[in-house]
């Protein structure tokens, strides 16, 4: 599956690199259009006729219970024939929840490479932790230097919790590679420093495919067993949408959500 999410990775740089730094932008337009790719995938999974009667036959039901509260008896038989309606309704509505669970899979884990985090600027330092599968390889571990990227303080070894940590400091702008040296072969640990553009930046390696694909899908896999994980602490990217300041995955839901409400009549989608 390694090749699925290079391709989503080159998928995301072309459709990224328009927009310059201009991450906000980028944002409005991403938002919009998954919200529209959103309907579509809706549209051509779901039977669209038996969705649209399942709807006005659960509203009619609503609209029932409301009207209808003379005796416990009809109540009680209103409420069961709402409940059926949602059931027959859910029923139509599930196969495209289904369809939109690998877009979504794909799409935020790239969107929060972009916009939720950001390279390193020149002069800002961070943590570099690996965690090691044996304790006893904790001490055999060193961080190497690149031109780009000094480590300046560390290793500090943690052996009860298998991890060591190293403070680097960003000197040069560039993408630069760290190397840890002590494993099996030595690792390679990508460190951006004012990369122009909104590249996907990785804050970690990870030898599992799921930390991988939900949260680094950028990066490559470690081959070792010696190390499960080296993370870098990228800083966080602040976004402003509108003058407003808040998360890049808040003010993407709240567009994705007004644009699918804009766009289901000119797409004609039932919803």
């Amino acid at each position: 599956m390694t090749w699925l999410l290079h391709l989503a990775t080159r998928i995301g740089d072309w459709l990224a690199a328009p927009f310059g730094d201009h991450a906000a932008w980028a944002l409005v337009v991403f938002s919009i259009l998954f919200a529209a790719g959103a309907l579509l995938l809706f549209k051509v999974s779901t039977r669209q006729r038996q969705l649209a009667a399942a709807r006005g036959r659960l509203i009619g039901r609503l609209y029932e219970a409301a009207l209808y509260q003379t005796s416990l008896a009809v109540i009680l038989r209103v409420q069961a024939g709402v409940l059926r309606a949602n059931l027959r309704y859910l029923a139509f509505a599930l196969p495209a929840v289904a369809a939109l669970v690998l877009p979504l899979l794909l799409v935020i884990p790239q969107l929060e490479t972009r916009l939720g985090r950001r390279p390193l600027e020149v002069g800002e330092t961070a943590l570099v932790t690996a965690t090691v599968a044996d304790p006893a390889a904790v001490a055999r571990l060193e961080l190497e230097d690149s031109p780009g990227a000094r480590v300046e303080a560390g290793p500090v070894r943690d052996r009860a919790g298998s991890t060591v940590t190293w403070r680097v400091r960003a000197v040069e702008a560039g993408a630069h590679d760290l190397k840890l040296m002590g494993a099996e072969a030595p690792l390679r640990l990508p460190v951006p420093v004012a990369v122009p553009g909104l590249p996907a930046v990785s804050s970690a390696r990870h030898r599992a495919f799921w930390p991988r694909l939900l949260h680094d899908p950028a990066s490559e896999p470690l081959r070792t067993e010696a190390v499960s994980r080296v993370s870098l602490s990228l800083p966080e990217r602040h976004l402003a949408v509108a003058g407003v300041p808040m998360h890049w995955l808040v003010a993407f839901s709240l567009i994705a959500i007004v644009a699918g409400l804009l766009l289901r009549a000119p797409l004609g989608v039932e919803l």
